[in-house]
């Protein structure tokens, strides 16, 4: 007798592997009826649990799907079916098992068959395990886990169908290599109504530039497959009963590491490494991007190819969790790359292209770019201040601060920059141990050091960070009228019999442990170079330099006299073609905005050139000295939207130049040359001009 005969049907077949042995028969037999083929050897192993079966069409035709089926017999299923589970059956499984079969190559289906109702319900491994991996995430540390088999995924026709779609999707890595088109056949149904309309213009969006798009079943008349691993694999009816098609552009997996630099007329900024990525792709357009980098700025980059030599850009600001340096770069580069006149250069790490130089536009309103100058101000003062206190704790800065945090940190900022201050001095005094004063000026400034408090504290809580104010030495300069306030408030006191007094003393203070970083002359450097080379008495005592300081400077030549109030440093390379409008806008307390013919002539709208310098101001304002003969003045108030940068001097917009320049009565000629000539560059569209303009325009 065959030893091996009598192995597979001997006494030591246990009942429940007869009744697994008769569930792959079975299994056979329904497969085999639906076209599928099973094959023979592996329905004869000693447990009959794998089972390795190619799937078919009814016809005959190969879709190239395979998968491996671990079949669990049982004389029913019924017992797995849990009352409060309707849709699936509850199966427990070896955990070992199921993570081996979760990591094979070829898909591995799970089905428990129930022999008297000669039908099975399945579920793919790895689909399984992604469920129990969702609702139970420590299933893979226990000995056994229960398996949710849905019920629609029995073995008839359409669960079969099923499975077929499963293991399709499961090999899709197989049947689409990376960076394989797939090419498809998509009618699209006419739909007059406007929601068919704004659908058939999402799909002429996505087909021009990518990104994705969902058409509804409703809106497609026919869909065909043409990639034969595809058409095959899911079948020609899986496309036809499709319920929507969702599109979508691929990015692409290669990426050029980059140094971006942008530059316009508000100066120079650099993005040291960035990873741009094709993000999207259409027929049309292509971006690139830095998404993925989660950067603190997010570039991207949209070409298109009937326009090479034009980009569109755009720029995002993600200030969340990042540090005072990494946040203050940030801000800088989207300033200076949202300027008017902008360019980007483009240069990759590895060499292998010349820098790219590109001129591009982002638009962005001037309110935004207003507020991004004002971040960057205020980022800028407190890097300064982080640096001066690193000795007492770390920043615990988060983008962006409350309001109570900016105003602290701008009181101790005053602080910790060092140099002198004008100020007010509260001086208490005892009526017991005062007495009037009686002081000569002749002997010089009266010097006294006070403990040092700000608001009646001695120390300053920012952004985490306990500051102590420290020592303050203050010097009377004005020595006869402290010598007055002082007699009168004792008088006071005396008579009205109080015990204290005070007196509030003009006076310059210096905060002792605080010692001015730089000499006088570098904080002059750093205050005038943001100004084409010039400053004001004002500013100039807001660093500690006063009168006698600057006197001494003119002596050593190395510091004019400009006009009354306004110093120049000589040294300072003339490198504005402004220099002129810098100093009224200085002597108008940095108010005026320059405009109407001097605007027209700094965005070279046209031809003029106006012999007086056009300013606005606001109606209520009052000038602290009288401007120079030359200057026009214009009163109006201008929204922060109607004003924008020339070098470091605020000019009216485009439009609000030539709006103000009609009303004021400018010869046509020149209106019309300006409105024409900033239709042609792209400054701004037709439409938005006043209607005379546009009428001139014509």
């Amino acid at each position: 007798m065959d030893p091996k005969a009598n192995k597979r049907t001997g006494p030591q077949f246990s009942a429940e592997m007869r009744t697994s042995q008769r569930a792959i028969f079975q299994l056979a037999d329904r497969l085999t009826e639906a076209g599928w083929k099973v094959d023979s050897s592996s329905i004869y192993p000693d447990t009959g649990e794998d089972v390795r079966v190619e799937i078919f069409e009814p016809e005959g035709t190969c879709t190239g799907l395979a998968l491996e089926l671990q079949v669990k017999g049982h004389e029913d299923v019924e017992r797995f079916h849990r009352k409060g589970d309707p849709d699936d059956l509850h199966y427990p499984m070896d955990v070992k098992h199921l993570g081996s079969w979760e990591s094979k190559p070829r898909p591995v289906a799970i089905l428990v068959w129930g022999v008297r109702e000669r039908r099975g319900y399945w579920t793919l491994a790895r689909d399984a395990c992604k469920r129990l991996d969702a609702e139970n995430a420590g299933w893979r540390q226990q000995q056994n886990a229960t398996l949710f088999i849905p019920k629609t995924n029995a073995t008839d026709d359409e669960g079969l169908g099923r499975l077929r779609e499963a293991v399709a999707r499961d090999e899709l890595p197989k049947l689409i290599r990376p960076g394989e088109k797939v090419p498809f056949e998509l009618s699209f149904q006419h739909d007059d109504s406007p929601e068919g309309r704004a659908k058939a213009d999402e799909l002429t969006k996505f087909l021009e530039g990518g990104g994705a798009a969902t058409i509804e079943r409703r809106f497609i008349s026919d869909l065909v497959m043409l990639h034969d691993g595809l058409r095959l694999a899911f079948g020609e009816s899986y496309w036809k009963r499709a319920t929507e098609v969702r599109l979508f552009s691929v990015p692409g997996p290669e990426f050029a590491p980059v140094r971006v630099e942008a530059a316009s007329p508000a100066g120079t900024a650099q993005l040291s490494y960035v990873e741009l990525r094709l993000a999207r792709s259409g027929g049309r357009y292509a971006t690139l991007s830095n998404e993925h980098q989660h950067a603190a700025v997010t570039l991207n980059l949209v070409s298109d190819d009937e326009d090479p030599q034009r980009v569109r850009a755009s720029v995002e600001l993600a200030l969340d969790r990042r540090d005072l340096d990494e946040a203050r770069a940030a801000v800088w580069f989207v300033v200076v790359a949202t300027g008017p006149g902008g360019s980007l250069t483009i240069e990759r790490l590895d060499g292998k292209t010349d820098p790219w130089v590109l001129p591009f536009c982002i638009s962005v309103p001037e309110e935004e770019r207003a507020s991004l100058r004002r971040t960057h101000d205020l980022l800028q003062r407190l890097c300064l201040l982080q640096e001066r206190v690193r000795r007492h704790g770390t920043f615990n800065f988060a983008f962006p601060p409350s309001g109570q945090e900016v105003q602290d940190a701008l009181k101790l900022l005053r602080v910790v920059v060092g140099g002198e201050h004008e100020m007010i001095c509260k001086a208490p005094f005892c009526v017991s141990t005062a007495s009037a004063l009686s002081i000569d000026a002749s002997e010089g400034p009266v010097t006294f050091v006070d403990d040092g408090e700000i608001d009646g504290k001695n120390a300053i809580d920012v952004f985490g960070v306990r500051v102590p104010v420290g020592p303050v030495r203050f010097v009377i300069a004005d020595v006869p009228r402290f010598v007055e306030a002082h007699n009168d408030a004792l008088k006071k006191a005396l008579a009205s019999k109080q015990d204290r007094f005070q007196v509030e003393i003009p006076c310059r203070g210096r905060y002792l442990h605080w010692t001015p970083e730089g000499s006088l002359e570098d904080r002059l450097d750093a205050l005038a170079k943001e100004q084409s080379g010039y400053f004001t008495a004002e500013q100039a005592r807001s660093v500690g330099c006063f009168a006698d300081y600057l006197d001494y400077l003119e002596q050593r030549q190395k510091v004019q006299t400009v006009t009354e109030g306004v110093f120049r440093l000589v040294n300072f390379p003339p490198v504005s073609d402004v220099e002129d409008l810098v100093v009224v806008w200085l002597q108008s307390g940095k108010t005026a905005v320059f405009s109407h013919h001097t605007a027209l002539m700094l965005h070279e709208l046209s031809d003029i050139l106006p012999p007086r310098i056009h300013v606005t101001v606001p109606p209520a304002w009052t000038p602290a000295a009288q401007l120079p003969a030359h200057v026009v003045l214009h009163r109006a108030t201008l929204t922060e939207s109607e004003i924008t940068w020339h070098d470091v001097v605020p000019v009216t917009t485009p439009l609000r130049t030539i709006r103000d320049c009609s009303a004021a009565g400018l010869d046509p000629e020149l209106i019309d040359q300006a409105c024409r000539e900033g239709i042609e560059r792209g400054i701004f569209p037709a439409e938005e001009l006043p209607p005379s303009a546009i009428v001139a325009a014509e």
